[in-house]
């Protein structure tokens, strides 16, 4: 019996369990360099007054929360996915993350990282349904992967975790923040 549990236990520890939402399916856990992640939440991105679904986010970060301030100060890695469901083109793409980021961050700090946000809009480009956006948040900058291509590392640890402040701080989609945070 004992050897019988234990088998099983050992064969459930294995497995890796995954959470759906808008027809995307994403992992419970991910690997970051060397650090294991959690999902915290997925949600569906929606824009304008019509609620056009835009792309399925999901949050990863080393340990679950609820609460907005304890996710942007848990120590990073940290990880989005961006699932498109729908094609968004490069000038609606650099728009909603400037308008993001004047949302989120004080105009003090904005300023001086205003250069890295330039140099994270020029990673973007027109994207389409089925492709993705993911981005790490590590204590030395961000980096992103823009439908399969990698960039080099922009910013620094103040950057990484203003822009990760542009899902939770002034929301522009408060229902996507409260998905991503596990809250519904």
């Amino acid at each position: 019996m004992k050897k019988t549990i234990l088998i099983a236990s050992l064969i459930l520890s294995n497995l890796t369990f995954s959470a759906e939402k808008g027809g995307v399916t994403v992992p419970d856990k991910m690997k970051l360099n060397e650090s294991e992640l959690v999902l915290n939440g997925v949600g569906i991105r929606r824009a304008t007054f019509l609620n056009i679904k835009v792309y399925i986010g999901s949050l990863y970060t080393p340990q679950k929360s609820t609460d907005t301030a304890t996710i942007l100060n848990m120590p990073f890695p940290k990880h989005i996915s961006m699932n498109f469901v729908r094609d968004v083109d490069k000038e609606d793409l650099q728009g909603a993350w400037k308008e993001g980021f004047e949302a989120a961050v004080p105009e003090a700090e904005r300023k001086a990282m205003m250069v890295h946000l330039e140099a994270f809009n020029k990673t973007m480009g027109d994207i389409k349904k089925n492709q993705a956006i993911l981005i790490n948040f590590l204590n030395n900058g961000v980096e992103v992967s823009f439908n399969g291509t990698k960039h080099p590392l922009i910013g620094d640890a103040n950057f990484s975790k203003a822009l990760l402040s542009i899902w939770f701080v002034n929301a522009r989609d408060e229902e996507l923040r409260d998905e991503m945070l596990g809250k519904n």
